[in-house]
């Protein structure tokens, strides 16, 4: 009989997420403990390189740190909606209007409820494999980030590149505009 303890359920939970088979791995203490290793050396390095498309800057004030770290975290929220289908985490930066050019099927100026009904349907018709930034730009007011989105369709996976553009109005962060072709 084996007995379970947090560090069997945490590299059970990285291994389902990399698609590893454990079971003939999980016997000994050894093997565990290699194994533990292994994930957090891929789980620290992939946590890096996700970091790649944000360009840290040197700040000469606090406000304006602050104001580029939430740029960053509006960014973040933004791909995890991308990357967990999760609509929410997208329209909570929607401004009262937004232009939106779905795989040239949608296209032009939306409401914010018109604009979360063609976002959630792009991504219930194109179930995410997975979501990545590759690049971003940040001015004063204006900031835009590009990304790679990968979905399942007929059996295959395609890819579609996305970009979000964010202006700064009233202290906040709001999508201006969202491509994805």
């Amino acid at each position: 009989m084996h007995k379970y303890n947090d560090i069997d359920h945490f590299i059970t939970y990285f291994a389902l997420k990399l698609h590893l088979d454990l079971v003939p791995l999980m016997n000994s203490l050894v093997q565990r403990t290699v194994l533990l290793i292994l994930l957090a050396l891929v789980c620290a390095g992939t946590a890096n390189a996700q970091d790649n498309w944000w360009k840290d800057k040197k700040f000469r004030t606090e406000e304006k740190r602050v104001k580029y770290a939430s740029c960053k975290a509006s960014f973040m929220n933004i791909g995890d909606g991308f990357l967990y289908s999760n609509v929410f985490n997208i329209t909570q930066y929607f401004d009262s209007e937004i232009y939106l050019s779905i795989m040239n099927d949608d296209k032009g100026y939306f409401n914010e409820e018109q604009s979360r009904f063609i976002l959630d349907n792009f991504m219930s018709n194109n179930p995410v494999a997975s979501f990545r930034w590759k690049n971003s730009s940040v001015s004063e007011n204006y900031a835009f980030a590009m990304g790679r989105y990968k979905f399942k369709k007929n059996g295959y996976i395609n890819s579609a590149a996305i970009s979000v553009s964010l202006k700064y109005v009233n202290g906040s962060w709001l999508i201006d505009q969202i491509n994805i072709n």
